[in-house]
């Protein structure tokens, strides 16, 4: 009896571990900062996370693509940000806490300035 209510209790508290994992900013350095400008190549705009690929172009002329992951689009929407706020071809620079891993060029987004356009989050 006391056995089956431990598993059950395990199995309850199961899938409640793997929504905080899968909520981790672990992969990110938080303490810095970091500015991406370049030109919108990808947008995914959906749950549980937005998408932006940004190519960003170096000083020898070859293009690196950064992924930006950003809030979903219930967060985004309060925060003015509609599915055709960006959009493939629009010029922006983002601010990031930039990955860990300086091996692949990703990053979570804090806020960013679209050329022409709105700045959307908080640029501090």
């Amino acid at each position: 009896m006391k056995t089956s209510i431990l598993l059950a209790g395990l199995l309850a508290a199961l899938p409640a571990g793997v929504a905080l994992a899968h909520h981790s900013y672990a992969a990110f350095d938080m303490t810095r900062s970091a500015v991406v400008t370049g030109v919108v190549a990808e947008v995914q705009y959906k749950n549980p996370h937005t998408w932006l690929f940004v190519d960003t172009r170096l000083d020898n002329g070859e293009v690196e693509t950064w992924a930006i992951e950003a809030g979903g689009p219930n967060i985004l929407m309060r925060q003015g940000w509609m599915k055709n706020t960006v959009k493939v071809g629009d010029r922006v620079s983002a601010l990031i806490h930039p990955g860990r891993d300086t091996t692949r060029k990703a990053g979570s987004l804090t806020a960013m300035r679209i050329s022409g356009g709105p700045t959307i989050g908080t640029w501090e």
